[in-house]
């Protein structure tokens, strides 16, 4: 029995559609036999009619047919629509989660997953409302027209079986020789519109250090490849596919040859023939439609693998109780963290702890570890080792919706949505208090500065807050930051595209927040910063190299540079 942990939101929907198919089965099942409808009046018309000349017997049995027709329409209109109802359903249920999981999973992966998921949840929509999917579902009434086959007459029941066996052996063919090639064709082209995702994120970079033939030269070497698959790939599904014709074709043509030599030696009647010629084909045309939707199949399989593969991968997350509104206090205990993929941890051995209000600065040299910690102390990413308190409850214990509106967070690269600079700081709550939002701005010094843009705070700032500067981008999510009542702030490198003015802004907005008791953890190279804290942290190659009190840290700095400046003295040392 598998675990319950291991049935994943897509599994479980399509578990849900289950009765769904089986509606579609059933009406499968009429529809079938109202197939069998056309090649009964040809038996009937051929073989009874003529030679009994009753024209009353011909316009019932034309009417009757009508009617069966008329009714295989609207059934096979109607379960097309309800596949078609079933696909949106699914995705309606889906697609909320599968955006959520596109977003963890990067978060977890460390890789832009960007809207692949999303993509695989139409490619899996589009498959299950297919027609070959439905000729998929019609394949076990394959046996039932091979059966009237052989009724008819032994010979012809044989040569449908002879075609179908044939179009097996085909269709697993078809699986060895093209699937490899289409489930390279698909990863390589996920690399594609990665690259290409990447390429126009970094536009201007490429733009002005002149970049462009060098990316696109990477690109086409992997679009070259993807043109080679794809056109060994479409020469072996058309052979394929151009072969299973043939054989139906060629099965027909022996029904109804065949069945005309039957015919001379009277042991079939010439109706018989042109019944059986519509059997045979109806027999085969699941095994036909299967191969030809091979290609769609194994999409929508590869598609479902990967969206599975994403969810196993994700965090399972439980349904957590709320916890009370937090103070802010702060607790690190031996915290360790290696990316996925490495042996060696980047933060290493992290301890330590603060109250509620106090502001806690964190220095180092580059690649010491402090955007990491900064993640880690958010949320943004897990520790290996450790663990992160808030109010002495695991920030796993946290509901991640309800512990977010404490928490104001500025990472180093800022982020803006597409929007108004009133939603962006509102973190794109549609319910938005505007006062809040003022407030917001007012706190962090960047009021004025959005009265004075074309819109104020109805401005539209463009896909990634691209009409804005760097500047301006960081003051607008610093903003963001104070918005709501944040019990913690996590500001990395918070004043790097600052100018004076700006810098000036954050010292204040720092004071306003000491003032409202909100804990501050401030990640800077600049020691500026260092003016508004309570506590100083030196972190170097992911250790805590020094922690204490500002006057503390700062007596062993001053004490240090003396040091340095004794050793410099021509002479000093070698008395």
């Amino acid at each position: 029995m598998k675990r319950k942990e291991n049935i994943t939101p897509i599994k479980e929907t399509l578990f849900a559609c289950k009765i769904m198919f089986k509606y579609a089965l059933l009406f499968g099942c009429i529809i079938n036999l109202l197939m069998l409808s056309t090649p009964i009046y040809s038996m009937q018309v051929l073989d009874r009619v003529i030679s009994s000349g009753n024209v009353d017997t011909l316009v019932m049995l034309t009417l009757v047919i009508m009617l069966a027709l008329l009714l295989l329409a609207m059934l096979q209109a109607g379960r097309s629509f309800a596949m078609t109802q079933m696909g949106n359903w699914i995705e309606r249920q889906l697609s909320e989660k599968v955006f959520t999981g596109s977003v963890k999973m990067s978060l977890e992966s460390k890789v832009n997953i960007g809207s692949q998921q999303l993509t695989d949840l139409q490619t899996i929509k589009n498959f299950l409302t297919s027609p070959g999917l439905l000729t998929v579902l019609d394949t076990p009434w394959a046996i039932i027209f091979i059966i009237v086959l052989f009724i008819i007459h032994p010979w012809m029941g044989f040569l449908s079986v002879i075609g179908g066996a044939l179009l097996v052996g085909f269709a697993i063919l078809s699986d060895k020789l093209t699937k490899p090639l289409l489930d390279s064709m698909n990863d390589e082209n996920i690399k594609s519109r990665r690259q290409v995702d990447q390429a126009t994120r970094n536009a201007e970079v490429i733009e002005v250090m002149g970049l462009l033939p060098n990316i696109i030269q990477s690109w086409q070497k992997l679009n070259g490849k993807i043109q080679t698959t794809h056109s060994l790939f479409t020469k072996r599904y058309s052979v394929l596919t151009e072969m299973t014709k043939f054989i139906r074709l060629v099965i027909q043509i022996l029904v109804t040859g065949f069945g005309a030599y039957l015919v001379i030696k009277h042991e079939m009647s010439s109706g018989a023939i042109i019944a059986s010629s519509s059997l045979v084909g109806r027999a085969l045309a699941p095994f036909e439609g299967a191969i030809n939707s091979w290609k769609g199949f194994v999409n929508c399989r590869k598609a479902y693998d990967r969206l599975n593969a994403a969810y196993e991968l994700v965090e399972k997350h439980e349904e957590k109780m709320s916890l009370p509104e937090p103070e802010g206090r702060i607790d690190v205990e031996n915290l360790f963290y290696n990316p996925p993929n490495v042996q060696r941890h980047i933060v290493k051995g992290i301890t330590f702890s603060l109250k509620a209000g106090e502001t806690l600065a964190i220095i180092g040299p580059s690649a010491s570890g402090k955007t990491t910690l900064a993640k880690l102390l958010a949320g943004a990413l897990n520790p290996s080792i450790g663990t992160v308190r808030v109010d002495d409850a695991s920030l796993k214990d946290w509901k991640r919706e309800e512990l977010g509106k404490y928490i104001g967070y500025l990472p180093q690269d800022v982020e803006l949505f597409a929007g108004t600079i009133k939603e962006n700081i509102a973190r794109m709550d549609p319910n938005a208090d505007p006062e809040e939002v003022v407030m917001a701005a007012q706190i962090t010094g960047v009021h004025e500065m959005i009265l004075r843009l074309p819109k104020g705070y109805d401005t539209e700032i463009g896909f990634d807050g691209s009409m804005l500067s760097g500047g301006q981008r960081q003051r607008i999510a610093l903003a963001r930051a104070f918005y709501g009542n944040p019990k913690i702030l996590l500001l990395d490198e918070p004043n790097s595209n600052l100018d004076s003015v700006g810098e000036a802004a954050l010292a204040t907005a720092i004071d306003v927040a000491k003032d409202r008791n909100i804990t501050c953890i401030i990640i800077s190279h600049r020691t500026s910063i260092l003016n508004v804290a309570d506590k100083i942290m030196i972190l170097k190659d992911g250790v805590i190299a020094t922690f204490g009190s500002k006057k503390e840290v700062m007596d062993q700095m001053n004490q240090a540079s003396q040091m340095n400046q004794l050793k410099n003295v021509p002479g000093h040392g070698n008395a």
